[in-house]
């Protein structure tokens, strides 16, 4: 199991499904100089799947589907069903 620098267990991953947001909250969204990934770049149901499969093996048994804002994400419920029917 990997630890950090104070030897705690890490054994849970943040995964940004999308870094695009409809909001502009202050704390993340500065006013100007943002730009998006382009869509092709992001990654696939199938790419999280394997990282989330590959985690897995590693030993983290927790993870958080994150953004910008995950709902504008076409495929997150494909998404989560592939991570649900993992073990």
């Amino acid at each position: 199991m990997p630890r950090d620098s104070f030897n705690r267990e890490i054994n849970y991953l943040r995964i940004s499904v999308i870094d695009n947001c409809n909001l502009r909250c202050v704390y993340c969204m500065p006013l100007q100089g943002l730009q998006f990934l382009p869509k092709a770049e992001l990654l696939s149901a199938a790419e999280i799947e394997r990282v989330v499969r590959a985690a897995l093996a590693a030993g983290f048994n927790k993870f958080r589907l994150t953004g910008g804002e995950p709902t504008l994400r076409a495929d997150l419920l494909e998404i989560v069903e592939r991570l649900a029917r993992l073990p």
